[in-house]
């Protein structure tokens, strides 16, 4: 078990990437807690840990050996797949990182860059490509549509066979897709999800659907393995004359379907729970920022104060 733990780590940079991005947070945090009341700036503090967290399993699922035996096993992929897909984004988003982000830009920069967005009439383009890929129902069908294209065997196949598209695709298409999915159902100041509760949890009910069709698809209604994945454990075998150790195909993807299934449920059920608990406290200001980047009306000034020394008013 130490052997699987010690050997294999990789992709140096990913980890230099993320040092640099939770650098560049606690700059900004720094800033803002340098504004607030002790009492805020520990709460702030508090939830960016959650946003640390997210980085940290994000990371680690790269650059751990976690990445090489994704390669070899369709059961670890599933594994690497809930944790890009579904925890790492989440944590990210309950942290609330958009306002230490904001105030890690110069300030120069930063409120002319707020101007620019937010105080300009009309509909920049800017403001309607933000109308788009934050809308709850982009994010909804962008995430299923992931998910669901990349467990197409044509698709798959050949991406499995290349580390680096494996990395810079497939997995950042999970975490990418992951947080817009989640900023739909998780509050993330100065966003939060503007769909009713009913909405909410429909749209988590068929995301679970979609991902336990997909594991229905995988597991009892399939003949026989649809992937090509540990081929290389195979041939490294063959040609050192060794009897191979990997999993059979088919139970390797079974098992695979099975931790899909079962982590659907895991985290499906009680995000409803959180979904309908939070309908319940007061959304007055929660729309502001949704109709800004919609373009239903520019940001007042007051509003624009707001976001550039991180009032209450959005």
């Amino acid at each position: 078990m130490v052997s699987y733990l010690a050997h294999h780590w990789g992709y140096p940079e990913i980890a230099v990437i993320a040092l640099v991005i939770v650098a560049v947070h606690e700059r900004g945090l720094r800033v803002l807690n340098a504004r607030s009341t002790p009492n805020h700036a520990r709460s702030r503090r508090r939830r960016m840990w959650l946003s640390y967290a997210g980085i940290t399993v994000a990371t680690l699922s790269v650059v751990s050996p976690l990445q090489y035996w994704s390669m070899e096993y369709f059961w670890v992929h599933m594994i690497q797949h809930v944790t890009v897909m579904l925890a790492a984004p989440a944590l990210y988003v309950a942290g609330a990182p958009a306002m230490p982000l904001t105030f890690a830009v110069p300030v120069t920069t930063r409120r002319r860059l707020l101007r620019r967005v937010f105080l300009r009439p009309g509909r920049p383009l800017l403001r309607r490509i933000g109308a788009v890929v934050f809308s709850p129902l982009f994010a909804i069908i962008a995430f299923n549509a992931v998910m669901v294209v990349w467990m197409v065997p044509s698709v798959f196949n050949p991406v499995m066979g290349d580390p680096k598209l494996h990395v810079g695709l497939m997995l950042t298409s999970f975490f990418v897709s992951g947080l817009l999915f989640w900023l739909q159902f998780i509050p993330s100041r100065p966003w939060r999800p503007t769909l009713t509760p009913f909405a909410r949890v429909g749209a988590l009910l068929v995301t679970n659907l979609v991902m336990t069709i997909v594991a229905m698809s995988l597991s009892f209604l399939a003949s026989g393995p649809f992937y090509d994945i540990g081929n290389s454990m195979l041939h490294m075998a063959n040609m050192a004359s060794m009897t191979p150790t990997t999993l059979n195909p088919f139970a390797d993807q079974q098992i695979g379907a099975a931790i899909l299934w079962v982590c659907g449920d895991f985290w499906c059920y009680p995000a409803i729970v959180m979904a309908l608990r939070l309908a319940t406290k007061n959304d007055a200001n929660s729309t502001a920022m949704d109709k800004v980047l919609r373009g239903r009306h520019s940001m007042t000034v007051d509003e624009y104060r707001a976001l550039a020394h991180d009032e209450t008013v959005i």
